[in-house]
């Protein structure tokens, strides 16, 4: 069944009347047609996805963000980069055909009746608050094809291996992509590839492990200011990590505080 996407002046008037909605954002059912007709809201595009265009509900603790991440980007395998990146898409499968998965995983009750910090929530989660890649990576739908995407290699064997670990821990998708090392893809996948090769002292649950790939991002970062991370390849990435790492794991005092 094709895809449809919002039109750019429905998804203008939602981000508008979020205050307005709020009460519509606790329904567990998609509610857009109450407000206009599919005609009016949607246009129908030439893109169609996989069969398997469905996602696994959160259960508990676990969030089921890898296993989505991978079922979405097969499903929709075919977008390209402009495509990916337009939030008419995005939005629509929020409000749409992914609403029961967003009530589960990112539902607004978690405020409480704090109606700005509600407001301010369904900007960021349910539309794309700005066209830059970090609003693409916090948007409830957007952000699980693009982890894929960013990160997988047909030359593995598994070629999502690295999305795995970059969704290890919430702490390694933050450190690595809320900051300017995610712009480049040899530079996230040099520092995924990194921790795989450290994966029984690095990745996994634990102060001292998220202390150490915390300090890592940072020097990564910090190694950016005086050269162009874009102009390295994966492997002088990983080397610059290695070094590093040898240097705090020698370092008492760091794997203490740690």
């Amino acid at each position: 069944m094709p895809l449809h996407i919002f039109r750019e002046s429905f998804v203008e008037r939602l981000r508008a009347s979020v205050r307005e909605n709020e009460r519509r954002y606790k329904q567990n059912k998609p509610w857009v047609d109450e407000i206009a007709k599919p005609a009016v809201s949607s246009i129908k595009t030439s893109l169609d996805p996989a069969d398997d265009f469905e996602l696994l509900d959160p259960d508990g603790d676990d969030l089921k963000d890898l296993e989505n991440s991978i079922k979405l980007h097969k499903a929709l395998a075919f977008l390209t980069p402009l495509q990916a990146r337009d939030p008419r898409l995005w939005t629509r499968l929020v409000h749409v055909e992914f609403w029961r998965y967003m009530r589960k995983r990112w539902n607004v009750e978690r405020f409480g009746n704090d109606p700005g910090k509600i407001e301010r929530f369904i900007v960021t989660r349910y539309f794309v608050a700005q066209n830059q890649s970090r609003a693409l990576l916090r948007n409830g739908i957007a952000r699980l094809w693009w982890y894929s995407k960013i990160t997988f290699d047909p030359d593995r064997k598994n070629p999502y291996e690295l999305t795995g670990v970059l969704l290890d821990q919430l702490d390694i998708t933050q450190q690595i992509l809320e900051r300017n090392l995610g712009r480049a893809t040899q530079v996230t996948t040099g520092f995924l590839e990194f921790l795989l090769r450290h994966r029984k002292e690095l990745l996994g649950s634990g102060d001292g492990k998220r202390a150490q790939i915390r300090h890592l991002a940072k020097h990564l970062n910090l190694y950016g200011g005086t050269t162009l991370l874009d102009c390295l390849s994966r492997t002088e990435i990983i080397t610059i990590l290695e070094d590093e790492y040898a240097r705090i794991t020698a370092t008492p005092e760091f794997v203490e505080a740690g």
